[in-house]
């Protein structure tokens, strides 16, 4: 089984990532403060859709929301695969479920194994990020406009000024790109989102254009690099035809509330 295969090819290529970051280093250079200048002209109404909307659903997918599940569910599928050693729980699921304890191991492996990804997934990207952010210390917009810092200090301890690349874009298509890997369903609603999410941070005087654009690769390729680095391997070793359906596995965790 491979969730990867012969998907993100462009995005896999180092090519690809070396014009990812002259796109970055252009527009840093080139259209950063003019884009940024320019937004501060546009209506009241989209700095409060972006500031009241838009800001609100990333606050409901963050990461760290998104992580914690993720170890409840692993916790959960660890206490239902510890049921399976005993003969009388592990008689008591199979009958409710009507399904042989390998079929009920094997999905938990691989939800497993989907949980892991995501939880390594969105510590990987959110530490490459923070690295990155330290080493170019660019300044957010309300510190170089307002309070007189320089366009950029590398290596700065004041973390909080850092801006490049932007945080929450990189966590909003660290989201994205394991949904498109799992689920691959509604795709362009979900890209457009984590789209506007990275807009949100330019007219929330949070970050630069470039900021965005350099978040949103790394939040693209964190998942693609550690699934195939940790994990495809992983999944090719699974029988895909004993992995149940997702609505299964959930309702066999709920069941272990009862037993």
């Amino acid at each position: 089984m491979n969730h990867i295969d012969k998907r993100f090819i462009i995005l896999r290529s180092i090519n690809f990532g070396l014009i990812i970051f002259v796109i970055t280093y252009l527009t840093f250079i080139f259209f950063d403060l003019a884009i940024f200048k320019f937004s501060r002209t546009l209506s009241g109404q989209i700095f409060w859709f972006f500031g009241n909307i838009v800001d609100l659903v990333a606050d409901i997918f963050d990461p760290l929301n998104i992580a914690l599940l993720s170890i409840l569910f692993l916790s959960m599928s660890i206490l239902v695969k510890n049921s399976l050693k005993e003969p009388n729980k592990k008689k008591l699921i199979e009958s409710k479920f009507k399904l042989s304890s390998d079929m009920i191991n094997e999905t938990l492996k691989y939800y497993k194994l989907i949980f892991q990804h995501v939880i390594i997934s969105i510590i990987f990207s959110g530490l490459l990020c923070h690295i990155l952010k330290f080493v170019f210390g660019v300044s957010r917009p309300k510190y170089y406009f307002l309070e007189g810092y320089e366009r950029f200090d590398n290596f700065n301890l004041l973390h909080k000024i850092s801006s490049l690349p932007s945080g929450h874009t990189q966590a909003a298509f660290t989201i994205t790109i394991l949904f498109i890997i799992y689920v691959n369903r509604f795709k362009i609603p979900i890209i457009l989102i984590s789209t506007l999410i990275g807009i949100s941070r330019i007219f929330l005087s949070m970050h630069f254009p470039s900021d965005i654009i350099l978040g949103a690769y790394i939040g693209l390729i964190g998942p693609i690099l550690t699934y195939i680095y940790i994990f495809q391997r992983k999944f090719s070793l699974l029988n895909k035809d004993k992995i149940l359906k997702a609505r299964v596995f959930f309702k066999i965790l709920c069941y272990k509330f009862y037993i």
